[in-house]
């Protein structure tokens, strides 16, 4: 076996390799740079020059075009002269344009390019010549000008211009060749490069997982120690590298710890025990004082809420205060009908007065901006038909919160109540802003979902309610932004008997 010291360690193989491998990088972005350099950018450069010749030439068309068709004896001149300044500002910017450098293309190219900007500024000046006659009113001068002198100028600059983009455009075509086989030289060395990154980032990868896979090993070990498993095997400690060494000084470390553990493992224990009845101590003497709290409460009477109502529902009557009188009256049976002990189905009468007093208060609130409309069908008796409690009141008091308060002109809720066979059906609607498509999908969502009850508690309440008389019971929503939204409840038709009459009265007697 080879002496460690003749082994190269893992950690200097991963090394290297991560050398190699930015070494590598570096070549493939010099190689990238090198082709966008002398490859991309000078075939762009060529194209960009053909683009501005081209350009150039349907700037100077234009220019003999509008001079060749002008009347000299009759067209407007402004029109002419709007024209020929449009066409030379474009022209001339793209002559600032053009590279008229000597080697930036060939010989021939260079000479066309400089014979056509200097014929470019003898028509240009002459055709300034041509504008300033015409501004003068000398059309006949401005003509002899055009014909004796910019005409035949114009020719030859169109001329050198056509010659010129011919020029390049064959310069480009040779060049493009060269360059295309330098391309494909510096793609295939690309393609090498990449091939040697994926091969050393193999290596790395590869080098790197036996490292991990050793600490993991010692990862896993070292948290069974923690958890007190002193018991667990040994880490591998074959190898001859870095990861040798660190397993056999954790073995070693391992195996201290156990013995140290045995030793002190029975006052561990006798600390632990001593830890555990503090605890309990401690949560039994917070189980004490919660009770003591709830007892306390437990004391307080809700007809202390009715007293002191009444007390104050003496005093507004004393005082003459009706509308004071008249809230307090609704508040009062509100709070008698929520906290009292209700039977689990009561008369609808009930439930009306409930909503009819619920409205009393957010009428006062939020005066004529609420409305609330009752409509019964003929079949239906109020005092006979028993509903669940607290069944409607929790869909008005969402329709006017959600659908009519935000809404600024205020609405109305309308509520019917009719028979259908067997079922009864209790729709509540309101023409408010009605819920938008995603959200209205959300509620009916959180509506099935009994763990989900963050918002819209009065409905999940009502919901989970009808849910429990039977499947063929429950409660459906239907809205459209801006046009309103309707709640329709469908639960069994349940007349009472005589004898429950009474009982119901003397409840709402108390």
């Amino acid at each position: 076996m080879k002496s460690p010291a003749m082994q190269k360690s893992l950690l200097n193989r991963i090394a290297l390799s991560v050398l190699a491998f930015f070494a590598a990088l570096l070549l493939e972005l010099g190689i990238s740079y090198y082709q966008n350099a002398y490859v991309t950018q000078p075939q762009e450069r060529r194209s960009q020059q053909i683009r501005i010749i081209s350009q150039f030439l349907n700037g100077v068309e234009q220019s003999i075009q509008a001079l060749s068709d002008f009347r000299w004896d009759y067209d407007e001149i402004p029109e002419l002269i709007q024209t020929l300044d449009s066409s030379q500002e474009e022209a001339s910017q793209l002559l600032s344009q053009l590279d008229l450098r000597l080697g930036q293309g060939s010989e021939e190219q260079y000479l066309l390019s400089n014979a056509s900007a200097t014929t470019y500024r003898t028509f240009s000046e002459l055709t300034d010549e041509i504008q300033q006659l015409l501004q003068e009113d000398r059309r006949d001068e401005a003509a002899e000008l055009f014909y004796a002198s910019a005409a035949p100028c114009g020719s030859y600059m169109r001329q050198y211009i056509q010659q010129l983009l011919e020029c390049a455009i064959r310069d480009s075509q040779s060049a493009y060749s060269q360059l295309s086989r330098r391309s494909n030289l510096l793609e295939r060395l690309q393609l090498a490069v990449s091939c040697l990154c994926m091969l050393l980032a193999a290596t790395t990868a590869y080098s790197l997982f036996i490292l991990l896979r050793s600490v993991r090993q010692m990862a896993s070990a070292s948290v069974a120690i923690s958890r007190g498993d002193l018991d667990t095997p040994d880490v591998d400690e074959s190898r001859q590298d870095e990861i040798g060494h660190m397993a056999r000084a954790f073995n070693e470390m391992k195996r201290s710890m156990k013995r140290q553990v045995q030793t002190l493992e029975e006052k561990n224990e006798m600390e632990r025990t001593l830890f555990k009845k503090e605890n309990e101590a401690l949560e039994l003497r917070s189980l004490m004082e919660q009770e003591k709290l709830q007892k306390l409460r437990s004391q307080i009477n809700p007809h202390f809420l009715f007293n002191t109502l009444n007390v104050i529902l003496y005093t507004a009557r004393q005082e003459g205060a009706e509308k004071t009188q008249s809230l307090i009256a609704s508040l009062s049976s509100l709070f008698r009908y929520a906290l009292g002990s209700n039977a689990s189905l009561v008369p609808l009468a009930r439930e009306v007065r409930i909503v009819d007093a619920f409205y009393a208060l957010n009428k006062v609130r939020f005066g004529d901006r609420v409305a609330l409309h009752w409509s019964y069908s003929p079949d239906i008796d109020l005092t006979e038909t028993l509903t669940p409690s607290f069944l409607i009141q929790p869909l008005v008091e969402n329709a006017f919160k959600h659908g009519i308060v935000p809404k600024e002109e205020g609405g109305t809720v309308e509520i019917r109540i009719e028979p259908e066979g067997d079922l009864l059906k209790i729709l509540v609607s309101d023409d408010g802003v009605g819920i938008p498509e995603a959200a209205l999908e959300d509620l009916r969502r959180s509506l099935l979902d009994p763990t989900d009850r963050e918002n819209h508690i009065g409905l999940a309440n009502v919901s989970a309610r009808l849910r429990l008389l039977g499947e063929a019971y429950g409660l459906s929503i239907h809205s459209l932004p801006g046009s309103g939204t309707q709640v329709e409840l469908r639960l069994p038709l349940v007349i009472q008997q005589s004898d429950e009459e009474t009982e119901y009265e003397d409840s709402d007697s108390r």
